[in-house]
C-alpha cells in the first residue's frame, strides 16, 4: 500500500469526495451497460458493478469513497443472502458498509470470502485506501495514521443563523393549493371558536423528521384571539358521532381547521389519511356546510383523500417555523408564496372542484 501522504496527494488530485450509493435498482442504466443482462442478474445501486464500477467509476470518472445506504434495510438484504451480497457489494466497488445486524457475523462472512478467494484483497486494499485518504483529507488523521483530535473546546452551531434560514424557507415554501369558498383570510372575529382536529401526530412508522405540532398550532391560535378546542381521539363523544346534525355543531364551532402530520418513513413509504373507523369520527362531513381548512405539515398528497375541501394547505414540514409561517399566512399578516412542486391535485379531476 502507498504512504498516507501519497494517498491524500492523489485523491485530492483526482477530487477527492464521497457519495452514498441506495439499495434502489437502475434497470435502464445497467441495460445500457450491459444489453444483454437478464432480468434476474438486475441488481440494486448498492451491489451493482455495472452501476458503481461501470457507471460511477469508469463513465463518470469519480474516484472518491463509496459508502452504502444502511445495510439492514431489505431493499439491500432481498436481493440476496446477506453472506454472498456482502461480498457482491465490496466486488462491484464499495468501500464502505453503513450499519450491521451484527458486525461479527458479517465480519465473519468477508473473511470466509477471502478465504473462498471469492473476494480478492486487492479489492479489500483498494476501499481501506480510500477509506484512509478521506480521513487524511477530513483532517480526522494524519500522515503517520494517527487519530487528530481537533474538536474545539466549544462547539457553535451557529443555531440563530440556522433558524433564520428556516424561517426564510418556510415563509417561501407554505403554498395555498386551494381556496375555493374564500374562506381565507381568517379572523378571531369571523370565526371566534375553532374546532381543530390533527391528524397523525404520531410516533409510529419507523425514522421520521419527528416533532408534534398539536401543540404548538393551538398555541398560536390562541394567540391570535381564537377559542380553540381540541378532538379528542382518545375520547371520543359519542352523542356526537352518532345523534348530532349541523346545527348542534354550528353551536360548537365556527371553523374546523384539519392539520394532518401524517409523515412517510423508509418502511412506511405510502401514506393515507384513516379516518376513525368509528363512523369516520373524525371525518369533516359537515365541510360543505362549516368553513373547513385542510393543512397539511407532511405530505403533499392528502387533497386525494379530502378532495371536496374548500381549502387546502401544504408546508412540506412541521417544524415551528413553518407552523409559525402558516398560521401568519391564513389570518392575512402575509402573503403566501409558495409555488406547487408536485402536483397536489393527484391528476384527479375532483379534487380541483
Amino acid at each position: 500500500m502507498s504512504s498516507y501522504g501519497e494517498i491524500y496527494q492523489k485523491l485530492i488530485d483526482d477530487g477527492l469526495s464521497s457519495i452514498m450509493i441506495a439499495h434502489i435498482m437502475l434497470p435502464a442504466w445497467e441495460r445500457k451497460l450491459a444489453p444483454e443482462i437478464k432480468d434476474i442478474d438486475l441488481r440494486p445501486a448498492s451491489s451493482s458493478e455495472l452501476l458503481i464500477k461501470g457507471l460511477l467509476r469508469e463513465k463518470l470518472h469519480f474516484n472518491g469513497l463509496t459508502i452504502t445506504d444502511a445495510t439492514p434495510m431489505i431493499g439491500y438484504n432481498s436481493a440476496g443472502a446477506r453472506s454472498e451480497l456482502l461480498t457482491a457489494t465490496i466486488n462491484a466497488g464499495i468501500d464502505m458498509i453503513m450499519f450491521n445486524k451484527n458486525i461479527d457475523e458479517d465480519y465473519q462472512f468477508i473473511y470466509q470470502a477471502i478465504e473462498d478467494d471469492k473476494l480478492g484483497l486487492d479489492k479489500v486494499d483498494e476501499a481501506v485506501t480510500r477509506i484512509l485518504g478521506t480521513k487524511l483529507a477530513q483532517g480526522l488523521m494524519n500522515a503517520d495514521g494517527n487519530f487528530i483530535n481537533n474538536l474545539p473546546d466549544e462547539i457553535n452551531l451557529h443555531s440563530s443563523e440556522h433558524l433564520a434560514l428556516a424561517a426564510q424557507v418556510a415563509k417561501k415554501s407554505v403554498t395555498l393549493v386551494k381556496d375555493r369558498d374564500r374562506i381565507l383570510p381568517i379572523s378571531a372575529e369571523k370565526y371566534p371558536r375553532v374546532r381543530l382536529v390533527v391528524l397523525g401526530d404520531s410516533d409510529d412508522g419507523g425514522f421520521k423528521e419527528g416533532g408534534h405540532v398539536t401543540n404548538i398550532f393551538k398555541q398560536e391560535l390562541e394567540k391570535e384571539g381564537f377559542r380553540v378546542t381540541l378532538f379528542d381521539h382518545n375520547r371520543l363523544d359519542f352523542h356526537e358521532i352518532f345523534e348530532e346534525g349541523l346545527e348542534d355543531l354550528q353551536r360548537k364551532f365556527d371553523l374546523a381547521i384539519y392539520v394532518a402530520n401524517v409523515e412517510a418513513a423508509s418502511n412506511q413509504t405510502t401514506t393515507r389519511i384513516n379516518w376513525i373507523q368509528l363512523m369516520a369520527a373524525d371525518a369533516p362531513w359537515f365541510m360543505r356546510s362549516i368553513p373547513t381548512l385542510f393543512i397539511s405539515t407532511a405530505n403533499p398528497y392528502h387533497l386525494f383523500d379530502v378532495p371536496a375541501v374548500s381549502t387546502f394547505i401544504n408546508a412540506y414540514t412541521g417544524n415551528p417555523v413553518s407552523i409559525k409561517a402558516i398560521i401568519r399566512k391564513i389570518t392575512g399578516q402575509e402573503e403566501f408564496e409558495g409555488v406547487n412542486p408536485v402536483d397536489p391535485f393527484c391528476g384527479d379531476f375532483s379534487t380541483h372542484l
